[in-house]
């Protein structure tokens, strides 16, 4: 064994080491404050896993569901979730994968979150409701929509993902990205590093807020902590994120839908037209100057639609 080669083995191992060392101490002390407690914490025993939800107020529903990414939970709820459960039953769950619902080491589809929202509806709710829902999480809430229209009522969403992102579909650079994210060390590592605490600020900072000052430094410390409950396995939904198995095709679906859909967009991050070329039917809000997540920053502007939506 020649000298060269003795040294890459040792760069491997010490490389390898500092990555595993590096991994458990994001595991042990990201959950130190435990800021994700909450004083109603509710789970539901789904087939899939254990889910966690918040449930408020009294009068017709509303399933609030955040974006879909493993740094998100049902704290991006925190500032409107108390001002509608003044006249509404209000559910906001952490979809499987985030927060303080199980994360299971499998591939995540579109098709999990279709079931888990209906599912959801039919065993915990129990009655038809009013959907919320943030980002990529539109798709599946769109296609849960199509397959039980008896039990959900209006859809409202916060800046949805785009038509041609909905469309791309698993392909070889694709599950290769995935298989990365699924290795032992190495996937762990690259995902502690994207779902560390200056990426997720700097997140917020350039896309989730449109002004940066008004950012509370204890959101992103709860945003992080929940990125890495459970050790780090939301690494297992960011990969099959990355890997497009979490997109579908929905264009079929908005074109047959006469249900009431209301978007609300923030004009930086979506035109509208495009969803509106599917179906004129759809109602659509376009607000400027305001970040992807405008239910933080400006929660009175999103209670306002809201309530004069579905009342």
């Amino acid at each position: 064994m020649n000298q060269s080669f003795k040294r890459f083995l040792s760069f491997l191992a010490i490389t390898g080491t500092g990555m595993y060392a590096f991994n458990k101490f994001i595991e042990f002390t990201s959950q130190s404050r435990n800021l994700t407690f909450y004083d109603d914490e509710n789970y539901y025993s789904w087939r899939n896993g254990t889910i966690f939800y918040q449930k408020k107020g009294k009068g017709k529903p509303i399933l609030l569901i955040h974006d879909l990414n493993p740094i998100s939970s049902s704290i991006e709820w925190k500032n409107i979730i108390d001002r509608l459960s003044k006249n509404h039953t209000v559910y906001a769950i952490d979809l499987i994968g985030c927060g303080k619902s199980d994360k299971p080491e499998e591939t995540y589809i579109n098709f999990l979150y279709v079931k888990l929202v209906n599912d959801f509806i039919q065993d915990i709710i129990q009655e038809k409701t009013d959907i919320v829902a943030t980002g990529a999480s539109f798709t599946f809430s769109v296609m849960a929509l199509r397959m039980a229209p008896e039990q959900i009522n209006h859809l409202i969403t916060i800046n949805p993902s785009s038509i041609s992102q909905n469309n791309e579909l698993p392909d070889p650079i694709s599950k290769c990205k995935k298989r990365i994210f699924e290795l032992p060390i190495i996937g762990t590592f690259i995902y502690n590093m994207i779902a560390r605490n200056n990426a997720i600020y700097q997140l917020f900072e350039t896309k989730y807020y449109e002004n940066f000052t008004r950012i509370p430094s204890k959101l992103i410390d709860i945003y992080y902590e929940a990125a890495h409950l459970q050790g780090s396995k939301g690494k297992y939904l960011y990969g099959s994120i990355v890997g497009n198995y979490t997109n579908i095709n929905i264009d079929q679906a908005i074109k047959l839908i006469d249900h009431p859909i209301t978007m609300i967009i923030s004009k930086d991050y979506l035109q509208s037209k495009e969803y509106l070329k599917l179906n004129l039917n759809i109602k659509h809000y376009e607000i400027s100057h305001l970040g992807y997540l405008p239910q933080l920053e400006y929660p009175d502007k999103i209670i306002k639609i809201i309530e004069n939506e579905i009342g």
